[in-house]
């Protein structure tokens, strides 16, 4: 299952600006694989103070363990996403 996730967090928590807080980052990207997840991307507007993922694992709870680490550090938002090429072959095999 796929799951578009993104982090907003403040200059006061950015971990550009803070070696303890950018440890926080690598730790949860460093817990991928632990927790059965497989980080397809991660992309971060950095002016923006966003960080936007797109991580594969079988369940919302590996994503939510994934985020622990940083919660602290601002929001999280996270979706199941789907594969849009995908979606549209399937449904044009329901169709026939």
């Amino acid at each position: 299952m796929l799951f578009h996730a993104t982090h907003r967090h403040t200059h006061a928590t950015c971990p550009s600006h803070n070696p303890e807080q950018r440890a926080l980052f690598n730790k949860a990207l460093n817990s991928a694989s632990e927790l059965g997840i497989k980080v397809v991307g991660s992309y971060a507007d950095a002016p923006g103070h966003t960080v936007y993922y797109i991580l594969e694992a079988d369940t919302a709870l590996q994503i939510a363990q994934f985020f622990n680490p940083i919660l602290e550090l601002g929001d999280a938002e996270i979706k199941p996403v789907t594969d849009t090429i995908e979606l549209l072959e399937q449904m044009a095999k329901q169709e026939k």
